[in-house]
């Protein structure tokens, strides 16, 4: 709208392309590395990555593509870099986003079949129980999540990894 662009009205509307571009990328980068932060310490673990075997591929699929990007990213840090040469980036961040969901999904369909087979995993956050279904080989390692799943239990005692005793919450 203003006068004094008619002379470069061309480059400017260029300009103004490449910006909201590299904002759409940069929204869906967010989302992605956002989706990826969460769900990576989750496929870590060797027992999740067994019960989720098929979640798990599209996952590291994902991260295979992400570490690459992220690779790229810090060899070339040019910002017009991504705005001019990476058109295809946007549509690969969005189908990886898109694949991410559909893990967070069947990760929560997962939960919450536990949560049916074992109610008073109700009372554990997603993340909580995700951390007691990753480490089912170590017992001890469930000590912190006892007393939102059972009331009055404080600790429990272990010898080789069988309770040997259950310690109260309230002192006799």
């Amino acid at each position: 709208m203003n006068r004094y662009v008619e002379g470069i009205r061309g480059r400017v509307e260029k300009e103004k392309e490449d910006l909201r571009y590299f904002q759409e990328l940069l929204d869906a980068w967010m989302i992605c590395q956002k989706n990826w932060m969460y769900l990576e310490p989750i496929f870590s673990s060797p027992d999740i990555q067994k019960q989720l075997s098929s979640e798990y591929k599209r996952f590291h699929n994902v991260e295979i593509q992400w570490k690459n990007t992220m690779k790229n990213a810090l060899l070339k840090r040019s910002a017009g870099h991504w705005a001019h040469n990476e058109k295809n980036q946007l549509a690969s961040f969005k189908k990886d986003n898109e694949s991410l969901e559909k893990v967070q999904k069947a990760l929560e369909d997962y939960l919450e079949t536990k949560r049916q087979e074992f109610p008073r995993f109700f009372f554990l956050s997603n993340d909580e129980l995700l951390e007691i279904l990753s480490q089912a080989k170590e017992p001890q390692r469930i000590q912190p999540h006892l007393r939102k799943c059972f009331e009055n239990i404080n600790k429990l005692e272990f010898e080789s990894n069988i309770v040997a005793a259950m310690i109260s919450g309230i002192l006799v």
